[in-house]
């Protein structure tokens, strides 16, 4: 069960990642720089590359499940922080679900891992 959890975890963050792409997500983190809005969408995806490297590395690390769920928590708070901000559009039921399911999972997994 707790394989799942982890698993379902790292769905949620694939998917979430996927919808970052129709959401251009990009513009949010190009906006500091000086950078045409297609050269912001590939570094923004090429830098998805050694991300996915490192997860797929990461996974038969004992303290994997931890991580990424301390990480999905996280990243969701910090998407909730930013909500109104106007470069991000995570605001369909789909996006949100994306971002946000990754909480109880992650809760459930912490409860499981910790109770043995």
């Amino acid at each position: 069960m707790i394989d799942w959890l982890i698993w379902l975890n790292l769905a949620w963050l694939i998917g979430h990642e996927l919808d970052a792409i129709q959401q251009h997500e990009w513009r949010f983190f190009a906006q500091p720089f000086t950078i045409d809005d297609d050269h912001a969408y590939q570094i923004f995806t090429l830098l998805h590359v050694p991300a996915m490297v490192l997860i797929l590395w990461a996974m038969a690390l004992p303290a994997f499940g931890i991580g990424l769920s301390v990480f999905l928590i996280v990243h969701a708070l910090v998407h909730f922080a930013l909500r109104n901000h106007d470069l991000i559009t995570f605001d369909s039921a789909l996006s949100r679900l994306m971002i946000y399911a990754p909480i109880p999972t992650s809760i459930v997994y912490f409860f499981l891992v910790y109770t043995g």
